[in-house]
């Protein structure tokens, strides 16, 4: 007697035409989009170019080559050897960088799991698909073509050119079909092991692209399906869409004889060979697709389960009712022994040595040597049982009925197919330092963000309901899924921004002798700073069920995350005066430190307590190895949003040497940027050219600069002074005095000539004595007398400045007046009026003499004669 099948077949994964991926115009948000082949090898590591050369090798031959990251910059990359180099990085970033300049755009494929950026001049002549996200500012120039997962975001003056006939002849390794083989090699119609005359015949179609049925047709095709002789025939019809090369019907033959020969009439896309049909797992063939129906079997009802949760199932035995022609029971109220066996249907090839028992007792996986187990049917003719399978995967349940003589050697069989899911995942991360116990920056820096590191994914069964913990269940090391998505959450700072995964997709693979793991181990990255959990995202569709959503998972709070670098742009440092600038004297300097992700993305979560970055200036003078740091005044900026802004009305300033001391003059000082991260140099500042405690290029021959010079030429201070000289004359005429800006020469005091900035108020602040001030009358002005000083314009020029003195009143009057003149504290001086304060600024003094006339130095003896 022939029994039944149900058979719930797991359709293979379809690669997607190349041509939907690579348009023109370029397009994002593509998904799944391509995969990674799985057999890749494992990760090189960092791919690294600069001006000095690779840390990789740059010929490549066709072929496939794995990275971690990958930094290009300043400098021409990479060549190749024919159809097609594929490299594949997890993230990947390009500044002032030329990759594949002298060769075709199909000859290099680059495949990024994360986040793809691009910023300055760059050329790219290569087809590049990108998982995550793609920024491209400055002057990029891509030939070829590109498309990403996630956003394709195009800036600056940036120029794609998309050849299309380039994806035409590049070789993708299988990660997508480029259409040369679009037609059908031929149609399988697959049914179960013992259809039944009394129930419908589930029969799926598959329109295979290659003899062994491996891949699929993507494109919709209609077909219309024939079944020669068969009594009631398609249900709804014979005609079926199928959906990325699938689609079911169910057939209905309610007689044994004839024999029913089901076929492919027409498709919208034909078949190059004839449709061949498989019996339960038998091998396909044409003579399969003639089938045989009976009038009584075995019908299993497994349904889809829990891995290691034990499934409630029922067995009926029946046969055909020869009025209604629907199933009725063979056995009612009575104990028979029934033969069970297990198949392995996903994967075929099995781990270890998972067994599928039926009432607690293991059943074979042979149908040579099944394992028989007596079972009570009831007035209905069925057996109830439980059925449990501890891993994951798709099984067939088989069992068989063999009567005894009186019986008439009758013979059942049925069979029922099942999937088994894990109850959950779990998500921890590889390494043991990237547990963030605290979940707050308190925590020790782990990774930069974007760099790529490792997280730990394992499927697992079912323990108890409610379980929200995965990790400490038993695994299912035989658990496969293309496309099971990645996640994240924030966990700090709190508001701040959740950045961008790397990568967005995996595709658990099952373990094997080469790979015992249960675990998978997935290169991810995230593009913020902070602390985050990382997960997977509940999924339910899983080797063609929907029976159960296998709940997110999450992982420990992982971190920190810190920026993987600091750029400094808008750096404007300009001399307060005329080309220099005083000890002292406030200087402008603007500029923004950003911290950046590897990918060369603003951190906007660095800012708060997780901004640890302290700047600070650092002066050498003539390359002599003495950082002058201590002059330097601090910088007090803060970060927000991963910025610290010094605006145009920024200042700092160059400290005077300990008083009452001078020194200088620095003609050739170097002003440096140094940022210390908080984090022992993990996180640096580019474009380091600078080492203030040490002479020589610190560039070479390795760069072991610690600050980045701001001013373009060298920068000239100097500890400066103003000086007056008395001046004498008579009372009525208007006295001239002369203010001189000063230098410290390194042994005396010189004129600068070169101050043509300085500003000051002649006006005398009194017109009686003021010791604190300085003021000094002698004797004291009578009333209506006063002395005014003056200067027009009140700005040095070449160094000087002349003051005017005049008495006013009447009588006009004759005496001394000593006064200071109000200057900037940078060009006060420690002149010890009082003889007491040595160590002191003071503004500089002189006095005028009205009613004497000093004479002419050449003039020996004068005397006035009535």
């Amino acid at each position: 007697m022939l029994a039944v099948l149900l058979m719930l077949w797991l359709p293979a994964m379809a690669v997607p035409l190349c041509s939907d991926i690579f348009t023109k115009p370029p397009t994002g948000n593509h998904f799944p989009g391509l995969l990674p082949p799985a057999n890749l090898e494992p990760s090189r590591g960092v791919f690294e170019c600069d001006k000095h050369g690779c840390n990789q090798r740059q010929n490549y031959t066709p072929g496939d080559y794995n990275f971690s990251a990958g930094d290009f910059k300043n400098g021409n990359f990479i060549s190749t050897n024919g159809a097609s180099t594929r490299l594949y990085f997890n993230s990947l970033s390009m500044s002032q960088a030329h990759i594949n300049v002298g060769g075709k755009a199909s000859d290099l494929i680059i495949y990024v799991r994360g986040s793809f950026s691009i910023a300055g001049q760059n050329t790219l002549n290569a087809i590049v698909y990108v998982a995550g996200a793609v920024h491209i500012t400055g002057n990029a120039t891509l030939n070829g073509a590109i498309a990403s997962g996630g956003p394709l975001v195009g800036g600056g003056s940036s120029n794609i050119n998309i050849d299309l006939s380039q994806v035409d002849n590049a070789d993708f390794g299988g990660m997508c079909d480029d259409g040369s083989n679009s037609a059908i090699d031929h149609f399988l119609m697959r049914y179960s092991a013992s259809p039944l005359t009394c129930k419908a015949e589930p029969v799926s179609v598959y329109a295979c692209k290659d003899a062994s049925c491996s891949s699929y047709e993507t494109s919709a095709i209609t077909a219309s399906l024939t079944a020669a002789n068969a009594v009631t025939g398609w249900e709804g019809g014979s005609q079926l869409t199928l959906t990325n090369g699938v689609g079911s019907k169910n057939l209905w033959h309610t007689v044994t004889a004839p024999l029913v020969t089901i076929g492919v009439g027409s498709a919208s896309v034909a078949a190059i060979n004839p449709t061949l049909c498989q019996r339960g797992n038998n091998t396909p063939s044409v003579a399969a697709c003639t089938i045989a129906f009976a009038d009584s079997g075995l019908i299993l009802d497994v349904p889809d389960k829990l891995a290691a949760k034990s499934a409630t199932v029922t067995l009926s035995a029946v046969r055909k009712d020869n009025q209604s022609q629907r199933c009725v029971p063979t056995f009612q109220n009575v104990s028979k022994n029934i033969q069970f066996w297990s198949e392995y249907q996903d994967p075929a090839t099995i781990f270890g040595s998972p067994r599928v028992s039926v009432n607690n007792t293991n059943v074979a996986t042979s149908a040579s040597s099944p394992t028989s187990l007596p079972l009570a049917f009831n007035a209905s003719g069925t057996a109830t049982l439980n059925v449990n399978y501890p891993d994951a995967g798709k099984l067939a349940l088989n069992a068989r009925y063999i009567g005894s003589a009186s019986e008439g050697n009758l013979q059942l069989e049925g069979s029922d197919s099942f999937v088994s899911f894990p109850a959950g995942m779990c998500v921890q991360p590889v390494d043991a330092n990237a547990y963030c116990a605290s979940g707050d920056e308190t925590c020790a820096a782990y990774k930069k963000a974007g760099d790529s590191f490792g997280l730990k994914l394992s499927a697992h069964a079912w323990v108890t309901d409610n379980d929200t913990n995965f990790c400490d269940n038993p695994t299912t090391p035989n658990f496969a899924r293309q496309n099971i998505m990645l996640n994240h959450e924030l966990v700090a700072p709190t508001l701040g921004s959740s950045g961008a995964l790397g990568t967005a997709t995996y595709a658990h693979q099952a373990a094997s002798s080469a790979n015992p793991s249960a675990a998978n181990t997935v290169a991810q990255s995230i593009s913020e700073v902070g602390v985050f959990r990382f997960g997977t995202a509940p999924f339910s569709a899983y080797l063609g069920s929907n029976a159960f959503t296998v709940p997110a998972a999450k992982s420990v709070d992982t971190g920190r995350f810190v920026p993987a670098s600091f750029d400094l742009t808008g750096v404007s440092l300009t001399p307060a005066c005329s080309g220099f600038s005083y000890m002292d004297q406030p200087t402008p300097l603007a500029m923004t430190i950003e911290a950046k992700n590897l990918n060369g993305a603003l951190t906007e979560n660095y800012q708060g307590v997780f901004a640890k970055g302290v700047a600070s200036l650092h002066g050498e003078n003539s390359d002599n190895g003495v950082d002058l740091y201590a002059r330097l005044s601090p910088l007090a900026g803060s970060w927000s949003k991963g910025i610290m802004a010094f605006d145009v009305n920024h200042r700092f300033t160059f400290g005077r040497t300990t008083a009452p001391l001078a020194d200088g003059p620095f003609e050739a000082l170097d002003i440096g940027l140094q940022l210390d991260d908080g984090d022992g140099g993990m996180s640096k500042l580019t474009g380091m050219d600078m080492k203030p405690d040490s002479s020589g290029d610190c560039t070479l021959p390795s760069n072991t600069c610690t600050a980045r010079r701001l001013n373009t030429s060298p920068l000239k201070l100097y500890h400066g002074r103003v000086q007056l000289d008395n001046t004498y004359g008579p009372e009525g005429a208007v006295l001239r005095m002369r203010a001189q800006a000063q230098y410290w020469q390194g042994s005396a005091w010189g004129a600068l000539a070169a101050d043509s900035c300085t500003l000051v108020n002649p006006a005398l602040a009194t017109q009686v004595d003021d010791p604190l001030l300085g003021y000094r009358f002698a004797p004291a002005l009578l009333g209506g007398q006063s002395i005014l000083r003056s200067a027009a314009p009140a700005q040095f020029s070449a160094g000087m400045l002349d003051l005017y003195w005049q008495s006013q009143g009447s009588p006009l009057y004759r005496g001394q007046v000593t006064a200071p003149l109000a200057v900037d504290d940078w060009l006060k001086w420690y002149w010890n009026w009082d003889g007491s304060s040595p160590n002191s600024l003071s503004d500089p003094r002189a006095s005028a003499y009205f009613g004497r006339y000093r004479g002419d130095d050449r003039i020996i003896f004068w005397r006035e004669v009535n």
